[in-house]
């Protein structure tokens, strides 16, 4: 698990140089059920002229470019955000 974890995690540092991104956060872990991954990217800069549906679909072709079908099966979330509404749902998780 963790070697998919580490080529998961180099995969989207790649797609992140690639287009510019200052990362805020890059969370890739388990999710504790069975061998699913979740996937939390926030970034500090680079999303301001993307809409959330153009980032995550490029991310999700970049990741099957990279990982393949049978890797691609394990990531069961994905979530892309400016570092602005991170901030704003960390603290609705919060409450």
């Amino acid at each position: 698990m963790l070697k998919l974890l580490d080529k998961i995690r180099a995969a989207i540092l790649e797609w992140v140089q690639q287009h510019s991104i200052e990362l805020a956060l890059l969370e890739v872990k388990p999710s504790g059920i069975g061998s699913n991954i979740h996937i939390i990217l926030v970034a500090r800069r680079g999303f301001e002229n993307w809409s959330e549906i153009d980032r995550d679909e490029s991310l999700y072709q970049h990741l099957r470019s990279k990982l393949g079908d049978a890797d691609m099966a394990n990531i069961s979330l994905t979530i892309t955000m400016p570092e602005e509404e991170y901030e704003k749902y960390a603290r609705v998780e919060v409450s």
